[in-house]
């Protein structure tokens, strides 16, 4: 058996409410012989909340076709080659070495870089587990931001539940599309009304950090005090951005 080496990311659409729609994983295989295969795993739950005349749609893609994967075999995807540089680029190796990479992955390199494609808005970046949501009546007394904080949830792919009732496929993109629908309008409404609220900056806690800190402190492997420590935050400060995510702390 030949051996393999698959480097795997999401493609994501970020829009103006906030939120990032993981539309596709992508996994690209390659074997020691050579040969390689790339896999786009679209996310129909996240794609049906977005009208395609907003994101565009992915490129060499037919999602008309609804397939549950589209295959790619010894050949380079449009996708790609639009976005990562060639084996023939005469900077090649510095493009590579500026991320850190001392071997050609065109996917690893699109997902380490900063550089971003001019012609659309989607990027790459690297793929983890989406995480479970879980809301509560009251999470927020902003009616916008409790919209913000749900659809935000939705547009990761992970499972979602609402005051303990768990949304299907169906019921997450229509509820998706609702509350994209509600906060486009708002923000049509009041375009000088910023999500990002006036004061001390947060400190950023991605979704898998904050996964992991539930994790930890729920196997007792550490208290909170020293995971809120690990993180730099306050315990009753990593308490609320668990419950803002979503997450119960016991």
């Amino acid at each position: 058996m030949m051996d393999s080496h698959t480097t795997s990311g999401i493609i994501v659409w970020d829009d103006k409410n906030g939120a990032q729609y993981r539309i596709c994983r992508l996994d690209c295989t390659t074997w020691n012989d050579g040969s390689y295969e790339y896999a786009f795993t679209p996310d129909y739950r996240v794609i049906d909340m977005l009208d395609e005349r907003e994101y565009g749609g992915i490129p060499g893609l037919d999602l008309d076709l609804r397939r549950d994967v589209y295959i790619r075999k010894n050949m380079e995807p449009v996708f790609m080659t639009e976005r990562s540089p060639s084996r023939n680029r005469v900077d090649l190796w510095d493009l590579l070495e500026s991320v850190g990479l001392d071997q050609y992955d065109r996917l690893e390199w699109l997902i380490r870089t900063k550089l971003r494609y001019s012609g659309d808005a989607l990027h790459v970046i690297r793929y983890e587990e989406p995480p479970s949501f879980e809301f509560s009546e009251g999470i927020c007394k902003d009616s916008d931001e409790t919209c913000r904080m749900i659809l935000k949830a939705l547009a990761t792919g992970g499972n979602v539940s609402i005051c303990g009732m768990s949304l299907d496929d169906r019921s997450a993109s229509a509820v998706g599309r609702t509350l994209k629908l509600i906060l486009d309008e708002e923000r049509r409404k009041n375009p000088l009304k910023t999500v990002t609220k006036v004061g001390r900056k947060k400190k950023d806690l991605s979704v898998a950090t904050l996964s992991w800190a539930r994790d930890t402190i729920r196997t007792e492997s550490r208290t909170a005090d020293v995971v809120a420590a690990e993180l730099g935050v306050s315990k009753s400060t990593l308490y609320r951005r668990m419950r803002e995510s979503g997450w119960s702390s016991k």
